[in-house]
């Protein structure tokens, strides 16, 4: 199965992905990879004693680190949090960075996490939520049609690139080359 944040890799650089699933190299991780797990283990030491408020979300659970998978979507993953409501389920994401705007590769991620869950508990899932670093601000966002759509096509690039077993073209430049683990192995980079 294909892990959702590979979804955020494979825009980045779809190497990434293919070095991943197809090599048997083992990375050695830059610091930020490092830093955004400390950042994850201390959002889930918080999670019990947050009450939310701040998101004015009405809720029944709340639940942290949730693994979901669905067979028939190949995809599996684990979502961080989730508010499971009467009549929705709303996904949240917390992310290391001080970003003042939702990246595409976060809200593809998103969208990935808001289908597992809607599929999972039966219920609509179309509203997610980003929590960056800075001062835990936030960003919700409406999952619409056209991002499941997109979706769709990045699971199957990636499917395509793992079943046919071929090297993709990246269109990553120096800034993005410099701070990937697989940088040694791109024999068309620097």
């Amino acid at each position: 199965m294909i892990q959702v944040n590979l979804i955020r890799q494979f825009i980045f650089c779809p190497r990434i992905v293919y070095f991943n699933l197809l090599s048997n190299i083992k990375p050695v991780f830059p610091l930020h990879v490092e830093q955004g797990s400390i950042y994850h283990n201390k959002q889930d030491k918080l999670f019990s004693i947050r009450d939310f408020t701040k998101l004015s979300i009405t809720y029944n659970e709340k639940l942290s680190s949730i693994y979901v998978e669905d067979e028939k979507l190949n995809l599996c993953g684990i979502v961080d949090t989730c508010f499971i409501c009467d009549d929705e389920v709303v996904v949240v994401e917390y992310k290391n960075t001080n970003k003042s705007h939702i990246s595409y590769s976060h809200k593809m991620q998103l969208t990935a996490y808001s289908l597992l869950l809607s599929n999972k508990y039966n219920k609509t899932c179309r509203r997610g939520i980003i929590i960056y670093s800075n001062n835990l601000k936030y960003y919700e966002l409406l999952i619409e049609e056209k991002d499941i759509e997109n979706l769709h096509k990045i699971l199957c690039k990636i499917n395509d690139m793992v079943d046919r077993a071929v090297f993709p073209d990246s269109s990553a430049g120096d800034k993005k080359c410099l701070q990937c683990e697989y940088l040694n192995y791109c024999d068309d980079r620097f």
